[in-house]
């Protein structure tokens, strides 16, 4: 008996340090994939970085952090499906996760599904409210469809939460400026070189450690 559970200790003990190695392999099969997006080391590879991402997955099937990257690399290549499939994935692991509903949003909208951009921004600030993209993204929507007072409420939430954002001061000054809020020669004064800037500022958070 005592020898059979030397041996059944010896087999634990070697799965334990399996795992602990599979585990320390896919985390830097993660960090070569950052540093090709990130082009660290070498130029940018983004082919090199996705390939990677995909077998970090297939290692550990709960692994967001590369989910979170792939979806990011097939957004900026405009492949707008997998970039929803891989947001998804995001989402069954954790439905908490507001930056993936934010994220997710701005694949609609950036597809035309403006309706369907908005309930998943107000979903991630259901989930969590003292994070500030969201309520941007519903300031920039409400704008564009002429709701100027919507569009205040949810920016001055934002800049509530990051009152130094550049982009949210000059969103709010252009919005009060519609309203009446201000006069036309503060708004140039705040605003300076703002156009175009509300049509394409878009923020899409990357996973992992910051590698340098």
């Amino acid at each position: 008996m005592a020898r059979f559970r030397v041996v059944l200790h010896i087999v634990l003990t070697l799965a334990v340090l399996s795992g602990v190695a599979n585990a320390q392999d896919t985390e830097a099969l993660f960090e070569e994939a950052q540093r090709a997006q990130l082009g660290i080391d070498a130029p940018r590879d983004l082919r090199k970085a996705i390939e990677l991402y995909l077998k970090v997955v297939k290692r550990d099937s709960r692994h967001r952090d590369a989910r979170y990257n792939l979806a990011y690399l097939c957004f900026i290549q405009k492949r707008y499906d997998l970039a929803e499939k891989y947001y998804r994935e995001v989402l069954k692991l954790d439905s908490e996760d507001a930056d993936a509903y934010n994220n997710l949003g701005t694949v609609y909208e950036r597809q035309g599904k403006t309706e369907a951009a908005e309930r998943l921004y107000r979903q991630a600030v259901r989930v969590s409210p003292d994070v500030a993209t969201p309520y941007y993204n519903l300031a920039r929507l409400h704008y564009g469809r002429g709701e100027e007072a919507e569009a205040r409420t949810a920016i001055e939430k934002a800049l509530n939460l990051e009152p130094e954002n550049e982009v949210f001061i000059k969103m709010h000054a252009e919005v009060l400026g519609t309203l009446g809020g201000l006069s036309n020669t503060t708004i140039l004064a705040v605003l300076g070189g703002f156009g175009g800037v509300l049509g394409v500022y878009t923020v899409l958070y990357l996973k992992g450690k910051v590698l340098g």
